[in-house]
């Protein structure tokens, strides 16, 4: 669809039969979810957030990170910054860059059990953005992306309810369902990585 200017997708992001559930997507309905398309220098398509739903949020939250920026530097071992909390409906945005190969990125407390996790991971190694469970054990989701150590980029997360979408500077874009996350602490996270984020700004509704 269109509105004279810019091209939009719109689809359904299908809710899962239980909040519990890692494998049923198929439940009747869902939630309706619009992004524009935007066209990259090279020809290709990308989706970008769409600029009303961006301006529905103009309520800055204060952060749990000084000067909105965070260093983690991990080995094999999961390491974790509390950055914010998650609301019912919010924007997270920043920079990163990182320089390992590991995975980084959003970590969502669920009951208070670190084995229960639920991860937005950027994989490097693998080329990829992935929704996963149970600290990274339950694949979910996934989309691929490129990206290079040592590069800045961008990203913004926009959460409505139970569903999100990640998207990282107009290369990705990742439709999340998340139950029980709100409420409660929002991480950083990375393993096998150095990541610096940075300009880190919260929005609330």
């Amino acid at each position: 669809m269109e509105d004279g200017e810019n091209a939009y997708m719109a689809g359904w992001a299908r809710r899962s039969e239980s909040p519990t559930s890692t494998r049923s997507v198929s439940a009747w309905a869902g939630n309706l979810v619009v992004q524009k398309i935007i066209q990259k220098e090279n020809g290709d398509l990308a989706l970008a957030p769409a600029d009303t739903v961006m301006q529905q949020f103009q309520n800055k939250r204060r952060l749990m990170v000084d000067n909105a920026q965070a260093l983690i530097e991990a080995d094999s071992t999961y390491q974790y910054i509390d950055v914010c909390t998650c609301y019912e409906r919010f924007l997270l945005k920043g920079n990163f860059t990182y320089s390992g190969s590991g995975s980084f990125g959003l970590c969502f407390d669920y009951n208070g059990e670190t084995d229960k996790y639920k991860l937005i991971s950027i994989c490097p190694d693998d080329n990829l953005l992935q929704l996963s469970f149970n600290k990274g054990g339950t694949p979910i989701a996934e989309t691929e992306v490129h990206l290079e150590s040592g590069k800045e980029y961008s990203f913004s997360y926009i959460q409505e309810g139970s569903v999100g979408v990640f998207y990282i500077d107009d290369m990705a874009a990742l439709t999340v369902r998340l139950y029980g996350v709100s409420g409660k602490p929002i991480k950083l996270f990375a393993e096998n990585n150095s990541v610096t984020f940075s300009a880190l700004e919260q929005y609330s509704n």
